[in-house]
Formats: C-alpha cells, sequence, structure tokens
C-alpha cells in the first residue's frame, strides 16, 4: 500500500462508490471516478493515475475503446476490466489491448485486491528503472560537465601564464577545437559599427595546429557576433552537399565587444548549448589573457624606449663620455620594472585560484 491513484470507471453509481470507498480507499489509495467511458479517457490523459479499473459495458465508449484511446495516445497505464457479462472473446481483446487482469463481476475484494497490487507492482518497477536509468544518464552528464570544467581550468591556467599576443591567439584557436571537437577554428578581431574585420589566428581541417596571420576577412558569422554581441550558430551546406555546423561567440573586453571566435563541427555533428556554454566560458580566459599580454607588452617598450633614449644621449656629443644616467631616470626604469613583476605575481596568483579544487571558472 504505497497511496498510488487509481481511475475507477463504472456507469452503476452502487458499484464505484463500492470498488471506490469500500475497497481501494480503505486501502489507502487515492481514488478518481468517471461514470462514462469518454470522461475516464480524459481523466486518464490528464490526471496520469497508476491504475484504471474499467466496467467493459459503458455509455459513450466502452472499456475496449478507452483502452484503445489510451494506446493510441502512448498513455502507458495499465488497466483492469471487470463485467457482469463474461466473455472470452472480450477478455482475449483485453488482452491483445495490454490489459492486465480480467475479473468477472461479482468479484472477491481479496481477488480485486491481489489483482490491484500485481498490476501496481509492474508499474513500480517500471517507473524505478526508468528512475534507475534517469540518474545513470544525470551522473553521466555531471561527470562529463567536472571533466571539461577541469580541462577549462587548465586552459584558462595556461592562457594567463601567456606574455605573448599572437601566442595568446593562437593557443585560444587550438583550446575552442579542443573543447568542441570541431574540425577548424578561427579567431577574429574587430569592431562592432566599422565593418573592419581581421583574422588573427586560424586552423585549418588538414592543418596539425593553429597559426597566427593578420589579414583583412570578410565572414558573415563573425560580422553577426559583433553586431548582435551575441552567439551565433548556423546550419550551412559545404561543397560535397553535407551540412556543416558552425558557431562563433564574442570576445569581449570589459563591456566591448572586440572579436569572435568561431568553430566548424566535424561532419554529421552539430554543436550545441554546451558547446556555446564551453567557449563563452573559454573567451573570458581569452580576454584576460589578451589584456594581460597587451599590458606586458606596453610595459616592454616603454622600458626599451628608455634605455634607448639613455643610449641616444650619451653619443650626441662626439668624444664626450656618456653622462651618467640621473636618479629620475633610474626611477623611471625600477618603477616599470616593479610594475612587470607586480603583474607576473597577479598572473601566478589569478591561475592558482584557477586551479583550487571546488573553484568553477
Amino acid at each position: 500500500m504505497s497511496g498510488e491513484k487509481i481511475l475507477v470507471v463504472d456507469d452503476r453509481r452502487e458499484n464505484l462508490l463500492f470498488l471506490a470507498d469500500s475497497v481501494l480507499r480503505s486501502e489507502g489509495y487515492e481514488v478518481i471516478t468517471a461514470m462514462d467511458g469518454r470522461e475516464a479517457l480524459e481523466k486518464a490523459l490528464n490526471e496520469k493515475p497508476d491504475l484504471v479499473i474499467t466496467d467493459l459495458r459503458m455509455p459513450h465508449m466502452d472499456g475496449l475503446e478507452m483502452m484503445a484511446a489510451l494506446r493510441k495516445a502512448d498513455a502507458n497505464i495499465p488497466v483492469i476490466l471487470t463485467t457482469f457479462y463474461g466473455s472470452e472473446q472480450a477478455a482475449i481483446q483485453a488482452f491483445r489491448l495490454g490489459a492486465k487482469d480480467y475479473i468477472v463481476k461479482p468479484y472477491d475484494v481479496a481477488e480485486m485486491l491481489e489483482s490491484v497490487e500485481r498490476a501496481l507492482i509492474e508499474q513500480r518497477l517500471r517507473r524505478e528503472t526508468e528512475n534507475l536509468k534517469e540518474g545513470v544518464e544525470v551522473r553521466r552528464h555531471l561527470e562529463e560537465r567536472v571533466r571539461q570544467l577541469h580541462s577549462l581550468c587548465g586552459i584558462g591556467k595556461a592562457l594567463t601564464a601567456l606574455t605573448d599576443l599572437d601566442e595568446v591567439m593562437r593557443v585560444s584557436v587550438e583550446a575552442a577545437i579542443y573543447l568542441t571537437g570541431a574540425d577548424s577554428g578561427q579567431l577574429f578581431l574587430g569592431e562592432r559599427g566599422t565593418g573592419k574585420l581581421e583574422l588573427r589566428a586560424v586552423r585549418g581541417p588538414s592543418e596539425s595546429g593553429a597559426r597566427c596571420t593578420r589579414q583583412v576577412a570578410s565572414d558573415q558569422i563573425a560580422s553577426r557576433v559583433l553586431e548582435s554581441e551575441q552567439a551565433v550558430t548556423v546550419e550551412r551546406s559545404s561543397g560535397n552537399r553535407a551540412v556543416v555546423s558552425r558557431m562563433a561567440v564574442p570576445v569581449r573586453a570589459g563591456e566591448r565587444v572586440i572579436g569572435a571566435l568561431a568553430v566548424d563541427a566535424k561532419p554529421a555533428y552539430s554543436l550545441g548549448e554546451n558547446d556555446r556554454y564551453q567557449l563563452g566560458i573559454l573567451t573570458s580566459f581569452m580576454a584576460v589573457a589578451l589584456a594581460n599580454a597587451q599590458l606586458i607588452e606596453g610595459l616592454r617598450t616603454q622600458v626599451a624606449s628608455c634605455s634607448q633614449q639613455v643610449v641616444e644621449e650619451s653619443e650626441r656629443v662626439p668624444g664626450v663620455a656618456p653622462r651618467s644616467i640621473s636618479v629620475a631616470e633610474l626611477g623611471e626604469v625600477q618603477r616599470l620594472a616593479d610594475e612587470l613583476q607586480a603583474l607576473a605575481e597577479a598572473t601566478q596568483l589569478l591561475a592558482s585560484r584557477l586551479q583550487a579544487p571546488g573553484d568553477a571558472p
């Protein structure tokens, strides 16, 4: 006795009340009732009971017709058929339609309860099996997500440790292809509203690794990403008429979209929401790595410029020994060196936090 819901159908009120109140409710079952086949079909489809007990002869739609309608609607509800008119032909037809039992009236209460319990045990086992399958699928999905997050953390650590702009862009394309299992990938940089798009890193289907480039590009998907500032996924036909899935996601620098990271799926594979999710996190790491690399490049340029100015000034007067570097100049060089060191330490701290267990990117 587990409180399952049972639909009782009978056009005779006294039979209906006896079975509902004196037999089933007293055993702890939840009971709903109907007095004709059409009403019973509607309640069965809307309220989804665990079991239907129906009389054979009813107005509007008899028990066999109702069972056929439930089967046509793919309603997997067990049915027990009852009737005063025991007929072998009706019983055979009922079992062909999936009836769990056929009981002739007047029936013994114990016989009815045994039949109900047998039908519900089968239903419970089916439900437990389905829940088990769903649990396995959920666990497999969660394990895959954990694996993906570990991969993303490792990739984020590697990206944020890079100090060369071209290397950041090249590794980002490699990571996008790895995460999505894509056939090729591209990184475009550009600004919304300018109409200018530049291809900065690419890996084709036949190439063993991504390479950096710098060329004006015309890519409708990447342009749509820049204008809409949203990820775009399209299915397009290739030369051999195969459908290829292509996805591009925005690359952001603060509030601005500065480019698009795109991948082309392998034939017969469609890029989905999980791929978009992974590429979105990857571009967040990439934006941090690009900003770090640009800052370090700027600092290196300033240090080189300062050193060059000292050399030029020392060589300005021939035959005159180079003058000593002033305290102010030494201070500027030291300040730039300190900033470089601080940036390196901050990058290392960010990488270690991304690698910490339990931290999602």
